[in-house]
């Protein structure tokens, strides 16, 4: 048994502005199998900063017991960029302040880097492993930003299964992963008391969670690797950027060690009943989730909160204009789908546009189309 804390990434974003990444690796047993945590690549959603905090005593007492089987990998902070890019006391590490690019958007294609390199040579002979280490190994040209991605999928790459915590702005547990592991995501689900889960076959945009498992299945597409190598990589959204605590902290990083156990990576301790059966556990395809624009400016009054379940035309809430003098005038809001309600801003000022809630719905809807369904706000 082992436990190591050493930096994946360091590097400067300018004159004397130095940063770094580290990461806590908790290792034994026998097993050869990894799993990789992360937490503030979007560096203004906090929950699961603190989960990892809770998480580190819990590991290094299954340590101290001889419980941990395999490589378990965890990544207190994952945006040295975001951390510094508070503006007059607010947390702005959402969106990259030197071009306004989302953290969780664009990361290395490791499948077209992998196409490229063996284009230019015969590399089958070399095992999956380095061809991924290779092609997301930093160059010179790299800037800060750039470099610390490719650090960071180059270190999640080497592990079979991948959990990146997130929250949204105001909103329930739910988390994204790919259909092809539907199995384990209902085990997630129902370990971690996540009610709704929504799946996709290809997102796009360059999402963290989507990019862990690029390179592996261009691999497996060709034989080079077996489709089960292919990381089970979610992203998990714990619940609003206000929800902040030691008692939801504690509970979360609990039934996360719940699943480690599930998946054989800790063998000590009393393994948690599931806080949800598998009946709970609602599957939603990405298709089917809707962004919904408010049609109007001003205060959103709800009627409705994330969790609940709507139907198609019900009334969610009503935005009060605030420029109607006397007349009171409101915008009625109504939901688009029969769905449930995982998201609504946490900001009640709106403007007409702004995504006033992601509501999931089982049904596909025409205009969301496969390799466009993350949007960039």
């Amino acid at each position: 048994m082992s436990v190591t804390t050493t930096s994946i990434f360091s590097g400067a974003a300018g004159t004397g502005n130095r940063s770094e990444i580290i990461k806590h690796v908790f290792t034994g047993g026998d097993s050869e199998r990894a799993v990789y945590i992360q937490a503030g690549l979007h560096a203004d959603e906090h929950p699961g900063l603190l989960v990892i905090q809770h998480l580190l005593p819990l590991l290094e007492k299954a340590d101290s017991e001889g419980g941990i089987n395999g490589t378990i990998t965890l990544i207190p902070y994952a945006n040295p960029t975001g951390m510094t890019q508070n503006v007059l006391g607010f947390w702005t590490g959402r969106f990259n302040l030197a071009n306004g690019e989302n953290f969780n958007r664009n990361f290395p294609d490791a499948a077209d880097a992998l196409e490229q390199l063996h284009a230019a040579q015969d590399m089958r002979h070399i095992r999956p492993e380095e061809q991924l280490d290779r092609v997301l190994a930093p160059a010179t040209h790299d800037d800060f930003v750039n470099a610390w991605k490719k650090a960071l999928l180059r270190e999640a790459v080497r592990h079979d299964v991948i959990l990146d915590l997130h929250c949204d702005t105001a909103g329930i547990l739910h988390f994204y992963t790919n259909e092809r592991y539907t199995e384990r995501a209902a085990s997630l689900a129902a370990s971690m008391g996540i009610e709704a889960v929504l799946l996709e076959s290809f997102a796009g945009g360059g999402a963290f969670d989507e990019a862990c498992t690029l390179g592996w299945k261009w691999l497996a597409e060709r034989g080079m690797a077996s489709a089960g190598r292919i990381p089970f990589s979610v992203s998990v959204e714990l619940r609003g950027q206000a929800d902040v605590s030691d008692e939801l902290a504690a509970t979360d990083a609990g039934r996360i060690m719940n699943y480690l156990r599930t998946e054989g990576f800790i063998t000590t301790g009393t393994p948690a009943s599931d806080p949800l059966s598998g009946d709970a556990v609602q599957l939603y395809p990405l298709e089917g989730a809707i962004h919904m624009p408010s049609p109007a400016d001003g205060i959103v009054v709800w009627q409705k909160r994330p969790g609940d379940h709507v139907k198609k035309e019900e009334l969610l809430g009503e935005i009060v204009c605030l420029e109607a003098g006397i007349s009171g005038k409101r915008t009625p809001v109504y939901s688009p789908v029969d769905g449930r309600i995982l998201v609504q801003p946490l900001m009640t000022l709106v403007r007409t546009g702004q995504r006033v809630a992601l509501i999931a719905g089982m049904e596909p809807l025409p205009e969301r189309k496969k390799g466009r369904l993350l949007m960039n706000f």
